[in-house]
């Protein structure tokens, strides 16, 4: 994403100076449906073939971890399908000043209960790069898709995607959205995939990245943490309104943590720690904010566990005014509707950036707010392209 600082004088300038709002949230962020049976749904798996070879290839999935122990191994391998894909002008490597062009696809495996697909806590999230003129020609394609199905997102919240919110998985322009995705993304360009699996009876989750080199994983670290290669997160606490139990482990060190809010809420809940829960819930915001912290700065859990945080602190704290005290450090954008319409934002088990949680839509404010940045960047640096390009293959 594009993580620029930008100051007052500047925002002002860009509101006024973007020349048409081609892009939106929706536009850059697209919640998949839930697949309707792993038979014929139209949502992508991992083993569609797409530029190069498979989204997946299948020798990854044996350098993997399981993404969760209650299933069957090649069977949870066998549900995997394509939840969420966003578009990133502007990927830190490792800050801003060093762009790479991205398309980002995030899957989780499925289970049937009750007769339906309901989407298991693990996640695979993928990174496949693309060149100048690569990323140009898939702007236009999918501003023609746009026009081709009469699509309307302006000012509209993340959601799932209204292209296919009323067909689903039969919808057309899903299956025309994916024939797009598939000329861009696949074996030949993916380059970086991250895991989050889950443990415990899920109420363990444990963070790795690694990039991709051929049909080989080599870890990275994880950043904030001094040469770790993981970075797990536990939460027991019941009911789910809570935090209880040993939160981040390692927990990460510097500014901006808030270690003790997502272990012990309940301990600190009480008036002589009010003054560490603003402290906290400060960095929460500060983390959530994506002019502050990018992926290449900010370790996996911390990242994650911002909205749960936040609400914890909203819903619980409510005197202590913490959005009036941190005003400042809040993002703002008004140009988008930047409202979470994720049903259980109060829940602490939803760690989930952009995808599912059972059946239910589970969206970050984090991931919101980056989709904000890259509309921002998109409208301002790509408004509505003219040109025809070629492309990548037929």
């Amino acid at each position: 994403m594009p993580y620029i600082r930008i100051s007052f004088t500047v925002t002002i300038f860009v509101l006024f100076s973007i020349p048409s709002f081609a892009w939106d949230l929706n536009d850059v962020s697209y919640l998949m449906p839930i697949p309707s049976d792993l038979e014929t749904s139209g949502v992508l798996a991992p083993s569609t073939e797409g530029r190069g070879g498979a989204l997946i290839p299948a020798k990854l999935f044996e350098r993997l971890p399981p993404l969760a122990f209650s299933e069957d191994e090649d069977g949870l391998i066998r549900s995997i399908r394509l939840v969420s894909l966003r578009i990133d002008p502007c990927f830190p490597l490792p800050t801003p000043l060093s762009c790479q062009r991205q398309i980002r696809m995030v899957w989780q495996p499925y289970s049937e209960i009750r007769g339906q697909l309901s989407s298991i806590d693990g996640s695979l999230h993928t990174f496949y790069v693309l060149t100048e003129a690569e990323f140009s020609s898939l702007l236009q394609n999918l501003l023609d898709w746009k026009s081709q199905f009469t699509i309307e997102t302006r000012h509209s919240p993340l959601q799932i995607h209204p292209a296919w919110s009323t067909d689903g998985d039969s919808s057309p322009a899903l299956t025309a959205f994916n024939k797009i995705m598939l000329n861009y993304a696949g074996q030949e360009n993916l380059t970086r995939l991250t895991a989050m699996v889950l443990r415990g009876t899920g109420n363990a989750w444990v963070f790795a990245g690694f990039d991709v080199l051929g049909e080989e994983l080599k870890i990275k670290p994880v950043p904030r943490l001094t040469a770790q290669s993981s970075q797990g997160f536990l939460n027991s606490a019941i009911p789910f309104d809570h935090f209880g139990g040993s939160g981040i482990q390692p927990p990460p060190r510097g500014p901006d943590t808030f270690n003790t809010l997502v272990s012990i809420s309940d301990i600190i809940d009480q008036e002589r720690n009010e003054e560490l829960i603003l402290k906290e819930v400060q960095a929460a915001f500060r983390i959530e904010n994506p002019r502050n912290y990018n992926p290449e700065n900010m370790d996996c859990v911390s990242c994650h566990v911002t909205l749960p945080a936040i609400q914890w602190v909203l819903n619980k704290k409510p005197h202590l005014k913490a959005e009036e005290v941190w005003n400042q450090e809040i993002y703002r954008n008004p140009r988008y509707s930047l409202q979470n319409l994720s049903p259980e934002l109060w829940n602490t088990r939803i760690i989930r950036g952009f995808g599912y949680f059972g059946r239910q839509m589970a969206i970050s404010q984090r991931v919101i707010n980056e989709s904000a940045e890259v509309a921002d960047s998109l409208n301002l640096n790509y408004p509505e392209p003219k040109l025809a390009f070629p492309k990548v293959r037929d």
